[in-house]
């Protein structure tokens, strides 16, 4: 059967099913289909678990992120500071509002967000925004980043759609008093069943913005909306999946701290062992010299039945739509393409990294 990327089959296990089928089946009677029960538990429970005031489910992490620079007050023309390596949506929310993405770049080890890079181009370029995006579950250096945002009077709006379980200097992801998105697409740490997302915030006041937002401007006569509502049955899967979801966290860290042991004598890339403790470890990325060792380490692991990816193949200014773009890109465009994922979820056994690891061994040799 191989060892699966993301073991879907043990994460809804019989009981978890059972429990889910339960509480579809007391939505459908009800009929409460889009907002219900479970969103408000969810909402109260999650925010309170990230060390925020508020949380506001949306539909989807990429809504969350445009609702969240609509909140902040970006508009049409106003520059927004993205990180070279992240998943397109980042800069798609940006390009989606009519704002322009300003390229910042990253740390060649870790693939995040550089905060002297982030100081240089907040003075060469007027940013409305910035997004830094914790890559892999890894967290930002938030303290840095907040220190030179608060200095400049940016807002940040922290995009954590890997990171449910990572740690940064105040606690919890979330937990910094910025605009905080997630997305809980099926593969994330914390997933529904479909598409979900949600922001947190500190702010009264952008609470009840993003709410009136998310609502089709429902609640302000003069706002203008969209339809980004969570439905029941995905908040009901959120709400319950909340159980587990820490004690799924610790196992993905354990999980790190085997490979760590297993890979570290070998000529990779390894994320250094300070972040075994502070990463939600929704991937494990390991660092290759070159494109083509990488491109042949994948075919190797796949062949094997080991389930791995490539994030990311391009740095964001290498994607067609947005080459056009400035900013700093140099250690992204480098990294970019030279990382393998390896499997990483809380089911793998110690032969299944055994089995890795020896297998990335193999190819090396």
């Amino acid at each position: 059967m191989g060892i699966s990327f993301y073991d879907f089959k043990n994460l809804h296990h019989e009981t978890f099913r059972q429990r889910v089928l339960e509480r579809f089946k007391n939505i459908v009677d009800t009929g409460s289909f889009v907002e219900g029960e479970f969103n408000k538990k969810f909402e109260t429970e999650f925010a309170k678990l990230q060390g925020a005031k508020h949380c506001l489910l949306v539909a989807n992490g990429t809504d969350a992120l445009e609702i969240s620079l609509v909140a902040s007050g970006v508009g049409v023309g106003d520059r927004v500071g993205v990180p070279g390596i992240t998943f397109y949506a980042t800069a798609e929310a940006v390009l989606n509002i009519g704002a322009i993405p300003v390229f910042i770049d990253v740390d060649y080890n870790t693939g995040l967000i550089c905060p002297e890079s982030f100081k240089r181009v907040s003075e060469k370029y007027v940013l409305k925004a910035v997004m830094p995006v914790h890559i892999y579950g890894l967290p930002c250096d938030m303290e840095a980043i907040n220190k030179i945002a608060s200095d400049k009077k940016i807002p940040v709006i922290e995009d954590a759609a890997q990171a449910q379980g990572a740690l940064v200097h105040t606690g919890p992801v979330g937990s910094s008093g910025n605009l905080t998105t997630f997305s809980f697409y099926p593969t994330k740490n914390l997933s529904a069943m479909g598409d979900a997302g949600c922001i947190l915030t500190d702010s009264d006041e952008l609470a009840k913005k993003i709410d009136v937002i998310r609502n089709h401007g429902r609640g302000d006569e003069n706002a203008l909306g969209r339809n980004s509502r969570c439905d029941h049955m995905q908040a009901a899967v959120l709400h319950l999946k909340l159980e587990e979801i820490s004690h799924n966290n610790q196992l993905r860290e354990e999980v790190a701290e085997k490979y760590f042991e297993a890979l570290k004598d070998l000529p990779i890339g390894l994320l250094a062992k300070k972040y075994i403790r502070s990463s939600s470890w929704h991937l494990y990325p390991i660092q290759l010299d070159d494109k083509e060792k990488a491109s042949g380490l994948l075919i190797h692991l796949q062949a094997k039945g080991i389930g791995c990816t490539s994030f990311y193949e391009r740095a964001l200014s290498q994607e067609p739509p947005l080459v056009e773009y400035d900013g700093e890109k140099t250690e992204a465009e480098k990294r970019a393409g030279r990382t393998v994922c390896l499997p990483m979820h809380p089911f793998l056994t110690d032969d299944d990294i055994n089995t890795i690891a020896s297998e990335v061994k193999s190819f090396l040799s």
